[in-house]
């Protein structure tokens, strides 16, 4: 079973869904196209806008069986850099765990956590995507918890016409820029 968790800061909107819920939700939908067992927990509905949030995704081959809320994480991934001086990222994370930061720079964090930090943004504005496919097609290339082939099945299904060619090309270019960063 892998376990991850998405950082993210939500609008205080109700007609947009902030892209660390999107990304998860996203990965859920590619792992049941594979057809394994998912359990996604985003935050509670209520918008407190611009504070720090996080959504849960366990993803098996076979049923989840667990319930509890206590996560031994393989991935985490941050949206926004700036969540990582407000939030200790790093808690429950493994020691073979890696932390996927979207951002320019490079980051330090306490422990030996790997890092894995993109400008996802950068990607996402050049092909006119929400920030959460890119943030799903990194983190689906950095754990292989889904293939970027059931990711782009599902972008198939959810997008039409040039929004989906340029989602398909986001998808592409976030999975490679996430593998020229990896250390």
């Amino acid at each position: 079973m892998k376990e991850l968790r998405f950082h993210g800061r939500r609008l205080p909107r109700y007609d947009h869904t902030a892209p660390f819920v999107g990304a998860a939700r996203l990965l859920a939908t590619a792992a049941l196209h594979e057809g394994k067992q998912v359990q996604f927990r985003p935050p509670w509905l209520f918008l407190r806008g611009y504070v720090p949030e996080a959504a849960h995704l366990r993803v098996a081959t076979e049923p989840i069986e667990s319930y509890s809320q206590e996560y031994v994480l393989d991935l985490v991934a941050v949206t926004d850099a700036s969540i990582l001086t407000a939030v200790d990222v790093t808690a429950g994370l493994k020691e073979t765990g890696v932390v996927l930061v979207n951002g320019r720079s490079p980051v330090s964090l306490k422990g030996r956590a790997r890092t894995a930090v993109a400008d996802l943004d950068a990607i996402a504005r050049r092909f006119a995507t929400d920030l959460a496919l890119p943030m799903a097609a990194a983190t689906a290339a950095l754990l292989g918890v889904v293939s970027q082939q059931a990711l782009a099945a599902v972008v198939r299904v959810e997008t039409s016409g040039r929004a989906r060619q340029q989602a398909l090309r986001a998808l592409e270019a976030a999975a490679q820029a996430v593998a020229e960063s990896r250390r």
